[in-house]
């Protein structure tokens, strides 16, 4: 809403000032552009007041100090004075209005389930332009934090968190971009079912009254020294001290001295911030102390704070109860444990422990990394002729005879897709020296257990799995894809041609393109591959390829590291000594320097 108030001749500072009744201040937590258009009050009645010794955000004048900070006070004061109050400058009505009409045209476009819906406006030459919103059963988040009735459990809390983070993530990717400028918990309008709405968002009116817009404690400390206007950057910055509100249910700096406050904020050596808030859990901690940090550039975008906090549920985001018993607690922490273990199994070391913390995943690359593709033959007339349950018997039998493999050639298993078993060498980790030995190795004792590996167990007839496998190495990138049920996905040509290396091969067969056996050569040297001549391929043509013979395939007698020493110690003693050294001294894989910052 507009109000002709804006038009008045008079000084915005002593405008405002003039609104205060006696014996109250200015309150820090008011939007200064909703003061000067008369659409707020410059003081809350309702909150509990700062003590007599407090400074006004905008007073030029405060009483005076018995101590010896009165000067320096005073003269903070009326740099704050300079700062807020000549930006409130007056401007033209009959151009805000155009604006407005303009605007309101691109804000009813705005249709989202997080962005509180502009239904029209009204606009009259006798009255003041009216906005018309959709109707919010219970108000803003403000008014429920501050409700000591209502409890904000993990339930509540977490539906909030999304809305918000989708709301400003719709923002930001408009076209235009729309850049809120105020958000706050005043500002977050809640429904009769507690989903979130992001309201009061992109007014001109407000933006043209000040050089920058905002309510001082939810300002990027750029913004209060007048280095930047409002940016995206800006509106992560509030997103962390909402849940700073969030979760303390108090007002940023409440009782603190808010002249002390401002300096303290864009002070770079003080970076004054508010504190997490007992009580909040770990990940939002860490979501919130990026987003307030004073760099812009290493705030996360809102696009990924929707992703992290998609990947949290109503527990993780729930705040802390000092009063949970020990035995629940305990349980709690070894489910955690447990989980953590599985992801940790499932993702590379570095991306479990990016998910763990809820962070954002980068890419791993790869400029040559070894890929290996198998296969079970007949798989599609073996299931035809045994139960779904044999079939997963005989999938699980034969995969765990792979997945200890991989432990031991050191090759990460990407997935199992059906009767498809996908690996992958130096990606993950710097293997540059043998990733394409350790993946011909890998491949040879993957044929050796699948020969080794009957059909059904109970039943030697139907004899034993043969497997046909590709492999192929080249460029490949890989990243987690989703946040229900994330996946670690592999991309790029190489693994389209990997797959058709296993196609087009035969039966108990090890089938390589060129490029592999080239790269295999400079790292086993002396090795012989059957060459297969030039055969058609699905999607590629004419491509030159070989066969490893596995039978006559040794590998070079190169230097044992520690790691490997290590396990042939392990594989000479008895199971049950081997597993007390392992229980009781583990000794960890040699470090490799990762390319990808493993």
């Amino acid at each position: 809403m507009i109000h002709e108030s804006v038009n008045v001749q008079k000084n915005t500072t002593t405008m405002i000032l003039d609104r205060i009744p006696d014996n109250e201040e200015l309150d820090p937590c008011v939007n200064l552009a909703d003061v000067e258009a008369g659409i707020a009050k410059p003081y809350n009645p309702h909150k509990r007041r700062p003590t007599v010794d407090s400074v006004s955000v905008l007073s030029s004048t405060i009483q005076t100090r018995s101590d010896n900070s009165s000067f320096d006070l005073t003269e903070k004061s009326k740099k704050w004075t300079r700062f807020f109050g000549s930006s409130l400058t007056t401007a033209n009505y009959e151009q805000l209005k155009q604006d407005f009409v303009v605007e309101m045209q691109v804000l009813s476009k705005l249709r989202h389930p997080c962005i509180t819906t502009v239904m029209g406006s009204v606009i009259d030459q006798r009255e003041e332009p009216l906005l018309v919103m959709e109707y919010m059963e219970n108000g803003s988040l403000y008014d429920l934090l501050h409700n000591d009735t209502m409890v904000m459990d993990g339930e509540v809390i977490f539906p909030i968190l999304q809305d918000i983070a989708r709301g400003a993530r719709f923002l930001h990717a408009a076209d235009p971009k729309v850049i809120h400028g105020d958000l706050k918990a005043a500002n977050i309008l809640v429904d009769g079912r507690f989903r979130a709405k992001i309201a009061d968002f992109g007014l001109s009116a407000k933006k043209k009254c000040m050089g920058v817009s905002g309510t001082p404690y939810w300002m990027a400390p750029k913004l209060l020294r007048k280095e930047s206007m409002n940016t995206a950057e800006s509106d992560v910055y509030s997103f962390g001290i909402i849940l700073f509100e969030l979760y303390s249910r108090k007002d940023p700096y409440e009782g603190e001295n808010p002249i002390v406050v401002l300096d303290g904020i864009v002070n770079k050596r003080i970076n004054k911030r508010p504190p997490v808030p007992v009580g909040c859990p770990m990940r939002i901690a860490d979501i919130m102390k990026e987003c307030i940090d004073g760099n812009p550039e290493k705030r996360p975008s809102f696009e990924e704070i929707d992703v992290r906090i998609r990947r949290l549920d109503s527990e993780n985001v729930a705040p802390g109860n000092n009063r949970f018993d020990h035995q629940k607690t305990h349980q709690q922490m070894r489910r955690a444990s447990k989980e953590e273990d599985l992801i940790q199994q499932v993702f590379p070391k570095h991306v479990a422990q990016a998910l763990i913390r809820g962070c954002k995943v980068e890419p791993d690359r790869a400029d040559m990394a070894s890929m290996y593709f198998s296969d079970i033959v007949g798989f599609t007339s073996i299931s035809s002729i045994i139960s779904p349950d044999q079939v997963s018997d005989m999938l699980d039998r034969l995969y765990l005879k792979f997945d200890d493999l991989s432990v031991k050639h050191d090759v990460f298993k990407i997935e199992t897709i059906g009767d498809a078993y996908v690996g992958i060498c130096n990606l993950v980790k710097n293997q540059e020296a043998d990733h394409a030995k350790r993946i011909t190795e890998f491949a040879i004792d993957t044929l050796k257990a699948a020969a080794e590996t009957p059909v059904l167990s109970d039943d030697p007839s139907m004899g034993m799995v043969s497997i046909r496998v590709g492999i192929h190495c080249g460029p490949l990138v890989a990243r987690v894809v989703g946040s229900r049920n994330p996946r670690y996905c592999v991309f790029g040509d190489t693994v389209n041609t990997t797959s058709r290396m296993e196609s087009h091969s035969l039966p108990m067969k090890i089938h390589c393109s060129d490029r592999f056996e080239q790269v295999l050569k400079r790292q086993v040297p002396g090795i012989h591959l059957q060459p297969r001549g030039m055969i058609p391929i699905k999607g590629k043509g004419l491509m030159e390829t070989f066969f490893i013979n596995h039978e006559e395939y040794k590998a070079p007698n190169l230097p044992m590291t520690a790691s490997d020493e290590w396990q042939q110690f392990l594989s000479i003693v008895t199971p049950e000594v081997g597993m007390l050294i392992k229980n009781t001294s583990p000794i960890e894989r040699e470090p490799s320097q990762s390319q990808f910052g493993d």
